[in-house]
């Protein structure tokens, strides 16, 4: 299945991965789906644990689409603000809500991806948040 590999410290590449075992060689270890990122247009699959054992990879931000949003914490949420940082490698695939199945990514999903994760200042965003995160804690 065409996919896209989003590493750590990397730009987004295609990929062939081949089902469940492919999935968890990509990202090093157990899946978890992160399918709200693109609400499954793509859906992102990171490592399971990725927030214990892998380094910070990307920062995502949220979007218009998700300004105006409840956060956790009852505040509301504007556009830019920190939502989550995906840690470790993690693959981006097409997915089949009909069907409930994984399937190539599409040129559009792919360019989508591209477009939030590929730029200079996405790689390294999740390292710099987990930073600027520790440094406040220090204060």
């Amino acid at each position: 299945m065409k996919a896209m590999l989003i590493p750590t410290g990397g730009y987004p590449r295609e990929i062939e991965v081949c089902g469940l075992k492919g999935l968890q060689e990509a990202v090093g270890g157990a899946i978890d789906a992160c399918g709200w990122v693109f609400d499954d247009a793509p859906t992102l699959y990171v490592n399971d644990e990725g927030k214990l054992a892998c380094p910070p990879n990307r920062a995502v931000y949220a979007t218009e689409r998700e300004a105006g949003a409840i956060s956790w914490d009852g505040s509301t949420v504007r556009e830019g603000d920190l939502l989550d940082i995906i840690c470790g490698d993690f693959v981006a695939v097409g997915f089949d809500p009909e069907a409930g199945e994984d399937r190539d990514i599409t040129e559009e999903e792919a360019a989508r991806v591209a477009e939030r994760f590929g730029t200079p200042e996405s790689v390294m965003s999740g390292l710099a948040e987990a930073l600027r995160i520790r440094a406040q804690a220090a204060r």
